[in-house]
């Protein structure tokens, strides 16, 4: 089954970032009674991933806690230590590591299942989720970058391995713009909250 073959793909959840421009921490903010964070981690979950959030916040440990999702802590300032931290706490031998921001609430389980999908049919490519032109996140790297992605010192993130590398990377169509939104501010947070009402009717 299908849902087995997910099981050999590694999920980090990026939970390390500051919310500078929220001005609180934006994982903690709630949509249809559960939070930002319970959001991203459940369509991860939907769609037959295992999602490790890692971050450096003790709130959002004790969320993950309470919540029964695995997490890990680490004190690392960079995005690169984020990434680091949650590779040395995935397999070694995972076949792909999906690297999903968890301020991305909005994302399908359909959406993550294709992509999944996509790259165990061609695991030496990684595949991102994009919608028309714009490409996004997340993303899922092949197994062959894990050291790369480890020894990557960098602050802009893995799009930088896959153009060192030259992998080729495989876009997979979301079903919804919205699928692709982050928050990083109020505003963005009213428009995710309006896109979800008129999705799920709440």
């Amino acid at each position: 089954m299908r849902e087995a073959a997910f099981d050999s793909i590694g999920c980090i959840v990026m939970a390390s970032g500051l919310s500078e421009r929220y001005r609180r921490d934006k994982l903690l903010e709630t949509l249809d009674g559960k939070t930002i964070l319970q959001h991203t981690v459940g369509s991860l979950t939907a769609a037959g991933l295992k999602p490790l959030v890692v971050t450096r916040s003790p709130d959002i440990q004790a969320l993950a806690a309470r919540a029964g999702i695995a997490c890990v802590r680490h004190d690392g300032p960079r995005k690169c230590d984020t990434m680091r931290v949650g590779l040395e706490n995935l397999p070694a031998d995972a076949a792909g590591y999906l690297f999903m921001p968890a301020d991305q609430p909005l994302v399908l389980p359909d959406s993550l299942r294709r992509m999944a999908d996509q790259f165990l049919s061609c695991p030496g490519r990684a595949v991102r989720l994009a919608f028309g032109d714009a490409a996004g996140s997340p993303v899922l790297f092949p197994a062959a970058c894990r050291g790369a992605l480890l020894a990557y010192a960098g602050d802009r993130g893995g799009a930088d391995v896959l153009k060192a590398r030259q992998i080729p990377c495989d876009a997979v169509r979301a079903s919804y713009a919205w699928e692709l939104w982050d928050v990083d501010t109020p505003g963005q947070m009213e428009r995710v909250r309006e896109a979800y009402r008129g999705y799920f009717g709440r």
